[in-house]
């Protein structure tokens, strides 16, 4: 989804969507960088505490270690090393992770998305829809605005569907045969 998806959907539901140009915005209004940074916090706080985004990439490690400045994104947590798909031991630390082998190994982790600037795609799981991100960004403006009532109705809506998003749905299995018992 677009960072421009989420911010028309704002702005609507501001009463404001009369008073910019949609496809024109201006890079310097204080309303829309405050919505777009209310935006950004809406996608860290998914990512890092409710659903976590998955990469996996090719990492050397040079003496066992792998400094955290030499993966493509921003890691939160670990979840795999393999090396020839074998499964390498490995522990975090500040700076870095120390496998248990050197040289080039597939690291597997969750990790945070990039801060959003207008033109931008919200990089996120598949699971988070435009709404909830509105409903989010429109809680977190109503409270900087001082509009606690319309904040709280609008982080409702928020946490009630990140509830739905995060819901673990199991496949049910029916024994075979169970009907003409």
């Amino acid at each position: 989804m677009k960072v421009e998806d989420v911010l028309t959907e704002v702005l609507v539901r501001l009463g404001d969507r009369d008073k910019y140009d949609i496809n024109n915005l201006p890079q310097d209004d204080s309303e829309i960088n405050t919505i777009v940074k209310c935006i950004n916090m809406i996608v860290s706080e998914i990512a890092s505490d409710y659903l976590p985004v998955e990469f996996s990439e090719e990492v050397e490690a040079v003496n066992g270690i792998i400094p955290y400045d030499s993966l493509s994104k921003r890691l939160i947590n670990l979840k795999k090393i393999t090396k020839n798909n074998m499964k390498i031991g490995a522990k975090m630390y500040p700076n870095e992770i120390v496998v248990d082998k050197s040289g080039n190994m597939i690291i597997q982790y969750m990790y945070m998305p990039d801060a959003v600037k207008l033109g931008d795609t919200i990089d996120i799981s598949p699971k988070i829809t435009t709404m909830l991100i509105v409903y989010g960004a429109l809680g977190e403006y109503c409270l900087l605005q001082g509009r606690y009532e319309d904040s709280a109705l609008y982080d409702k809506r928020y946490r009630e569907m990140l509830k739905v998003a995060c819901r673990v749905t199991k496949e049910i299995k029916l024994k075979h045969g169970w009907w003409n018992a």
